[in-house]
């Protein structure tokens, strides 16, 4: 079964690749891009891939790591200088979760200066 319109908004909303929803619906990620297309949903926007985040990796219910960069960084493991790290993202040992989005923290900050 392939996901709604909704489900889709709610998965890029959640910074998820399309090769993650593909995974999840058992599907290939040209057949999400496809859904995108189809349903006029701007994927940039949702993703808000123009800021920077605060994210997780987290082991066995335990924060290993915390990072910040664009909104896939969290998931590259190619440039990890831990190899431990790494290795542990590789094998996909590591949860991870977003915490904040960088620019919207400075805007509430601003806000409560003023």
């Amino acid at each position: 079964m392939l996901p709604t319109k909704e489900q889709l908004i709610q998965h890029l909303t959640d910074k998820m690749t399309n090769q993650d929803i593909a995974n999840i619906y058992g599907t290939s990620f040209q057949k999400i891009i496809h859904l995108i297309k189809k349903n006029g949903i701007n994927p940039n926007e949702l993703r808000k891939e123009n800021t920077q985040i605060v994210y997780e990796h987290e082991l066995n219910g335990v924060v290993v790591y915390i990072g910040s960069g664009v909104w896939y960084r969290c998931r590259r493991y190619t440039n990890r200088g831990n190899l431990e790290h790494k290795k542990l993202m590789q094998e996909g040992k590591l949860t991870y979760k977003f915490l904040a989005d960088l620019i919207q923290k400075k805007k509430q900050d601003n806000m409560k200066q003023n």
